[in-house]
């Protein structure tokens, strides 16, 4: 993992003062609230600054942390051993990131929005969102998930002006201030010339030009969220008496030549019906059903046949094969997705999917309409199948049956999918494409990690392309400057940009 340098210049004295020159060092206070943090000369332990100061710690939050699970907290070990719950952090100015220090700098005020103790972030703050993920991964029990989303927030704070002047108070409660340099592997700041301690000296290190932008990469079609379950669109009717096929409906007319032809034929289609189902979507599918003495239901599903400008009998199998060569029976036909799914399923959880106008889109078992649509077209999920040979990944497709994306795991935004393997991750957007990038003489989709954020101007996604090669994505596609060394540097670019 790559080196942060957090800025900070130690306090030094001429070698050539003796012990007894040393003049009394003041007791230091802090800079926003004023409440003493060093007595003696030395630091208070667990200081409490006023609820006003930035960096007042919350005791409802520290008891809930004190009490999180050891797998994904070191506040049971917060003095000055070296942080060890993950190998993000190296030394830091010469000195290793410490349990005390780590947990200070999570809790402490959120430098983009202001935030006390993680609470109350604001809805677009990226540091709120990637603390809110190492909740959720907490509470799932994902422990490495966990260690990195929390890792993740203490890496932008530290990379803030405000990060950095927390660290310097904590290394150095006199108010040693920061170094101006930039370089993440920058060594300790020379001891032997005398530096001001004081924060209101410290003058920030230039600034780095704005990245540049490409163009948009792919195209960007948006997903947005319906109701899951919604019964809008759909008729079903259940009727006392058997109804005849022939004349007029509200869906529409039968081709009666059509379906005495289908009848003789031995199709086994039947004249009347005490079930009916259909939309209002026009020339969509209709759905009969005839109930039987012994209470199963024989089902027949009628299709508009655009040359006669009627509907024609397609019958429903009784009966049907699995990918595995299995008998299913056919228990139901109905529509689901506000009317634009046909879904027939079978014995065992095996399903036909359709859309509407009873084009075929996929079978299988674990199939479902997910509460998505994209550009007019519902999205149809099929996860883990034993009949499948990729039974442990996920596939998601419109209703034209159009492969949108696959992996073992799929995280949903609106703009993209990222799809997760065991060895590597996919950016995908809603048309089924996904960027490439050169993995070293040959492009690939296949990147080593994948991670979206959140911040004022949109989300951003950054993409691990392999070792020290990250390249920064913006929510239209577009990439923001060429490679950098680390997510920090790509984290960096985007505050510029």
């Amino acid at each position: 993992m790559k080196r942060f340098l957090i800025l900070i210049i130690t306090l030094g004295f001429a070698a050539s003062v003796s012990y007894a020159q040393i003049p009394q060092v003041p007791e230091a206070a802090c800079a926003y609230c004023g409440v003493q943090m060093t007595k003696n000369g030395k630091l208070i332990p667990n200081v409490k600054h006023k609820s006003t100061c930035k960096y007042y710690v919350n005791e409802e939050e520290s008891s809930s942390s004190n009490t999180s699970s050891t797998s994904t907290s070191s506040r049971s070990s917060r003095g000055d051993e070296p942080y060890t719950d993950s190998n993000f952090f190296k030394e830091i100015d010469g000195k290793p990131l410490t349990n005390r220090e780590y947990w200070e700098i999570l809790l402490g005020s959120c430098p983009y929005c202001g935030a006390r103790n993680n609470h109350s972030h604001k809805s677009d703050c990226t540091i709120g969102n990637a603390y809110k993920y190492y909740k959720n991964y907490s509470e799932q029990g994902k422990t490495k998930d966990a260690i990195r989303m929390r890792d993740n927030v203490v890496v932008m704070k530290l990379n803030t002006q405000e990060g950095k002047a927390l660290l310097a108070s904590i290394r150095n409660p006199g108010g040693a201030k920061p170094a101006s340099s930039t370089n993440l592997a920058s060594k300790p700041t020379n001891t032997s010339t005398n530096t001001s301690t004081s924060l209101k000296d410290y003058t920030p290190a230039p600034e780095k030009p704005k990245p540049s932008v490409g163009k948009p990469i792919m195209d960007r079609p948006v997903m947005t969220r319906v109701a899951e379950y919604s019964g809008i669109n759909e008729h079903k009717i259940v009727y006392d008496k058997l109804q005849s096929i022939e004349g007029e409906h509200p869906w529409g007319t039968v081709d009666m030549n059509d379906f005495r032809r289908s009848q003789k034929g031995g199709w086994g289609v039947f004249a009347d019906y005490d079930i009916e189902r259909y939309t209002n979507t026009p020339k969509g599918a209709v759905i009969l059903g005839k109930r039987q003495p012994d209470g199963h239901i024989l089902w027949m599903t009628l299709l508009y046949d655009k040359d006669s400008g009627k509907y024609r009998a397609f019958e429903a199998e009784n009966e049907d094969k699995d990918l595995k060569g299995n008998t299913v029976y056919l228990k139901d036909i109905r529509f689901e997705g506000e009317g634009e799914i046909i879904v027939r399923e079978y014995s065992e959880g095996y399903k036909k999917v359709g859309n509407v106008f009873g084009k075929y889109i996929d079978a299988g078992y674990n199939i479902k309409v997910l509460p998505m649509k994209v550009d007019g077209h519902r999205i149809i999920a099929h996860s883990q199948d034993p009949t499948r040979k990729l039974d442990k990944e996920i596939f998601i497709y419109d209703d034209t049956g159009k492969k949108i994306a696959n992996g073992e795991e799929l995280e949903y935004f609106d703009d993209a999918i990222i799809a997760r393997s065991k060895d590597f991750s996919t950016l995908y957007n809603w048309k089924g494409q996904s960027i490439y990038f050169d993995k070293g003489g040959w492009n690939s989709n296949y990147m080593d990690e994948i991670q979206a954020f959140t911040s004022s101007r949109g989300r951003y996604y950054v993409i691990k392309v392999k070792e020290g090669k990250y390249a920064l994505i913006a929510q239209d596609f577009r990439q923001i400057g060429g490679y950098y060394s680390s997510t920090q540097e790509a984290h960096d670019a985007w505050n510029r940009w």
